[in-house]
């Protein structure tokens, strides 16, 4: 019997893997070359938040094409049902992926608070941030247009 990927159909499984996440892959388009970057993020609500620094590509990216589609991905390990048979082998897997428009966020409150939202996830604790690494960073709102989910292995 083949192995399928189960379809997430609720909203809590897709958020649980969100929030499980520590890294995020956000594919952009350039022109006609695709460009994915990885980075660490905040979620809150269907919204992904990032943040980076004031120049780059993917920035000059998004500011031609705001169009993203954002990875993650939890749980991979290498399993298999037969050890002898190769293609019995396959990869585990927990995977989302949601799709948006970033919006640049320039409300020094609403950056602040976003910021405080990543240290939150990656820290557990309440972070409190200068005036200028406020002003000097770069914060992306992405409300979810949609979001998809698959389960492998598991």
């Amino acid at each position: 019997m083949m192995l399928r990927p189960r379809i997430l159909s609720k909203q809590t499984e897709i958020d649980q893997i969100i929030n499980e996440a520590q890294t995020c892959y956000v594919g952009l388009a350039n022109e006609n070359n695709p460009y994915v970057v990885p980075m660490n993020f905040a979620y809150e609500s269907g919204v992904v938040y990032l943040h980076a620094d004031t120049k780059g590509l993917k920035l000059d990216i998004l500011k031609n094409n705001p169009s993203v589609c954002i990875n993650f991905n939890v749980g991979n390990e290498l399993f298999y049902r037969h050890k002898e048979v190769g293609c019995s082998w396959g990869m585990k897997f927990k995977s989302v992926n949601l799709f948006g428009n970033v919006e640049f966020i320039d409300d020094y409150d609403e950056k602040y608070r976003i910021m405080k939202l990543v240290m939150l996830k990656y820290t557990g604790e309440n972070y409190e941030f200068s005036e200028p690494s406020i002003r000097n960073v770069v914060i992306m709102r992405i409300k979810a247009t949609k979001m998809t989910g698959k389960v492998y292995g598991y």
